[in-house]
C-alpha cells in the first residue's frame, strides 16, 4: 500500500504543481520528508542525503561558467556570425540554426540554457527570413536536447546520474550511455528532418535586415578561449588515454576530469579576468530546474527505498510483452512529460524501474531507457513543459503565439505517437 502511495504522490507532486504553478520539486521534498520520516521510519539525516548532490553542483557550476559567456553576448555573438555567413545560402540557415543550439548545448549548459537564450534569437530570424516556427521550436527545443547528450552535458549527466541511481557502473554504464546518447541524438535529427521537409524549410528567403554582426570585443574572445580550452581538455585527455593506457600521468588526469569541476577551474579564471558580471551570471543558474530535479529525485530515492521501483517493474514484466513494454514506457514517458520536465520528473522517476523491467521482459536496457528520454523529449514541445514555454515566449506577436500555442499541442501529441513507433519498429534498440 505504501509503494503504491508514493508511486501516486509522484504523479500528484505534478498535478499539484500545473495547477498552482509551484515548483514540482518543492512538492516532491514535501512527500520525501513525509512518507521518509513518518511512513517508511528513516532518520532526517538519511531524507535530507537523498539530495542528489553531485547533480545539483553540475547544473550549478556549468550554468555559472556559461552565464558569464551570455552576459558578456559571446555566445549570442557566435550564433548571429554563422549566420550572416549563410546569408547567401538561405536553405541552410534552418539547418545552421539547429546545429548552433545542438553545439551551445553540447558544450556543457545543457538544453535550458538553449531554451531560454536561442529562443528569441530563433524566432526573430523566422520572422526574417518566413521561416515556419515549427521548424523553428524544433531548432531551439530538438537541437537543445539533442546537444544534452554530449558527454560533456546536462542530459548525459542527468541520465547517468539515474542510471547509477538504478545499480549501474563501469564500463557496462558507460557502454549504455552511449547507446542512449546516440539513440537520442538520431531521434532528434529525424524529427528535424521530418519537420524541414514538411514545412518546406528550404524555401526561407534572407533579407537586407541581416547586418554584419560587430567584431568579437577582447573579452569576448577570451571567454571563447576558455571554453574552447575546458572543451579541449574533456576530449584530449581521454583520447590519450586510449593511445598511452601504460602513462600514469594521462591516466590520473583522465580520472580527474569532471565537467562540472572544471566549469568551477575556469569559472575562477573568468571572474579574475573580469569578463563578465558575477551578480548577472548567477542569473543564468536554473535554480528552479534545480529545485525540480533534485527534489524529484529525493522522492524517487524515498520509492525505492519502499519498493516501489520493484513493484512496479514487477507488474510491467508479469503483464505486458516485450513489445507493449517499449510502447507502454514511452507512452507514459510522452504523458508526464506533457505537463512536466523530463529531466526533473519523468527520467528520474521512470529509470530507477528499468534493471526489473529489462530482466522480465527481455527488452534491452538501452531501448527502454531511449524510450522514455525520447518519449519525453519529444513531448517537451508542448507549451505546458519548459522547452515549448521558452519557444512560445520567444514569440511577440499575441496574434502569432495563440496560433503557436495550438501547433505546439499537436506538435507535441504527434511527436509522442512517433517516439512510440521508433521503438516499436526497432530504430531505437
Amino acid at each position: 500500500m505504501t509503494s503504491y502511495l508514493i508511486i501516486l504522490s509522484i504523479f500528484i507532486s505534478v498535478a499539484i504543481g500545473y495547477k498552482c504553478k509551484i515548483n514540482v520539486g518543492i512538492i516532491a521534498m514535501a512527500f520525501a520528508y513525509i512518507f521518509g520520516c513518518f511512513v517508511l521510519g528513516l532518520k532526517s539525516s538519511a531524507v535530507i542525503a537523498m539530495w542528489p548532490t553531485s547533480l545539483f553542483y553540475f547544473i550549478l557550476m556549468v550554468s555559472f561558467f556559461y552565464g558569464i559567456a551570455m552576459t558578456n553576448g559571446t555566445l549570442m555573438l557566435i550564433a548571429e556570425n554563422a549566420i550572416y555567413l549563410c546569408r547567401n545560402r538561405a536553405w541552410f540557415i534552418p539547418i545552421l540554426l539547429w546545429l548552433i543550439s545542438f553545439g551551445i548545448s553540447g558544450l556543457g549548459p545543457g538544453p535550458v540554457t538553449v531554451f531560454a537564450f536561442m529562443a528569441p534569437l530563433v524566432m526573430a530570424t523566422a520572422d526574417k527570413i518566413g521561416m515556419n516556427k515549427i521548424i523553428g521550436t524544433i531548432c531551439v527545443v530538438g537541437a537543445g536536447v539533442a546537444g544534452g547528450y554530449t558527454p560533456i552535458s546536462l542530459c548525459y549527466a542527468t541520465v547517468r546520474n539515474c542510471l547509477v541511481t538504478a545499480g549501474y557502473e563501469g564500463e557496462t554504464l558507460i557502454a549504455d550511455l552511449n547507446k542512449i546518447a546516440f539513440n537520442n541524438i538520431l531521434a532528434q535529427v529525424l524529427i528535424f528532418a521530418i519537420i524541414y521537409l514538411i514545412f518546406k524549410g528550404w524555401t526561407v528567403q534572407v533579407s537586407k535586415e541581416i547586418k554584419r554582426p560587430e567584431p568579437f570585443t577582447k573579452k569576448q574572445v577570451q571567454t571563447l578561449a576558455l571554453i574552447v580550452i575546458g572543451l579541449a581538455v574533456m576530449i584530449i585527455f581521454p583520447l590519450l588515454k586510449n593511445f598511452m593506457p601504460d602513462s600514469a600521468f594521462i591516466a590520473a588526469v583522465s580520472k580527474g576530469l569532471e565537467p562540472s569541476l572544471v566549469s568551477t577551474v575556469l569559472l575562477v579564471i573568468a571572474l579574475m579576468l573580469k569578463l563578465g558580471d558575477q551578480k548577472k551570471a548567477l542569473n543564468f543558474v536554473p535554480f528552479s530546474t534545480i529545485i525540480l530535479v533534485c527534489g524529484v529525485g529525493m522522492l524517487v530515492s524515498v520509492a525505492t527505498q519502499a519498493g516501489a521501483v520493484d513493484m512496479f517493474s514487477s507488474w510491467i514484466g508479469d503483464n505486458l510483452s516485450a513489445t507493449a513494454a517499449k510502447l507502454v514506457i514511452a507512452l507514459v514517458a510522452g504523458c508526464m512529460s506533457f505537463f512536466s520536465s523530463t529531466l526533473g520528473v519523468v527520467g528520474p522517476a521512470l529509470i530507477p524501474m528499468i534493471p526489473n523491467i529489462a530482466g522480465a521482459t527481455g527488452v534491452s536496457v538501452t531501448a527502454l531507457v531511449s524510450g522514455i528520454m525520447i518519449g519525453g523529449h519529444f513531448a517537451g514541445v508542448s507549451p505546458f513543459s519548459t522547452g515549448g514555454a521558452m519557444t512560445l515566449a520567444g514569440e511577440n506577436n499575441e496574434e502569432a503565439k495563440n496560433k503557436l500555442f495550438i501547433q505546439l499541442m499537436v506538435l507535441s501529441i504527434a511527436s509522442i505517437l512517433f517516439a512510440s513507433v521508433l521503438v516499436f519498429i526497432g530504430v531505437i534498440r
